[in-house]
């Protein structure tokens, strides 16, 4: 006798998109005062109520009865993402997000949140992050005058000089800027 695949034992006709390793990011998100029947999903726009259904079905064997969704536009703003200075004359709508809410068979629960996060070393992450910012601040656009603290009290006495007539300031006319002279 053959034996039946997965397919052959749903109550629904299996769709025909395969996908077997997915590139896609489908996020369960957790909602307030919603029943244990109901589950809300962030999906890809292009994402349709079948190709949900058939995620949820073969990826964790999830029965759902309906399935609800709407896609929430973005507000628009001012200036051009891919340009880092402000234009404040250029308008740009950021892409659209796809929420879709279904309705399980079984109800779904979500755990309690734990007290105690050492098994996921959270203070280790923590402490990593930290060093992540101080590193990207340092190797940044402000390296200079963030963080280089010989750096500002060099000219801070520089200015200091200048303004009590110590130094006399001096322009250099091949690179435009100028330079302290001694007296």
């Amino acid at each position: 006798m053959a034996m039946a695949t997965r397919a052959s034992l749903t109550p629904f006709r299996v769709g025909t998109k395969e996908l077997h390793l997915p590139d896609i990011s489908i996020t369960l998100l957790r909602t307030a005062n919603s029943p244990a029947h109901t589950a809300k999903f962030q999906v890809p726009p292009w994402f349709s109520k079948l190709d949900l259904r058939d995620y949820l079905f073969h990826v964790y064997d999830v029965r759902i009865l309906s399935v609800r969704s709407y896609v929430k536009q973005s507000r628009v703003q001012e200036g051009d993402p891919k340009i880092p200075r402000p234009q404040p004359s250029r308008w740009h709508r950021p892409r659209p997000t796809k929420f879709m809410t279904v309705e399980l068979e079984r109800p779904f629960v979500w755990p309690e949140e734990p007290e105690d996060y050492a098994e996921w070393n959270k203070g280790e992450m923590e402490e990593s992050e930290e060093e992540q910012k101080k590193l990207q601040e340092s190797l940044g656009p402000t390296r200079d005058t963030i963080g280089n603290e010989e750096r500002r009290t060099a000219m801070r006495d520089q200015a200091k000089a200048l303004l009590e007539g110590r130094v006399k300031w001096k322009p250099v006319a091949e690179k435009g800027s100028g330079r302290l002279l001694g007296r």
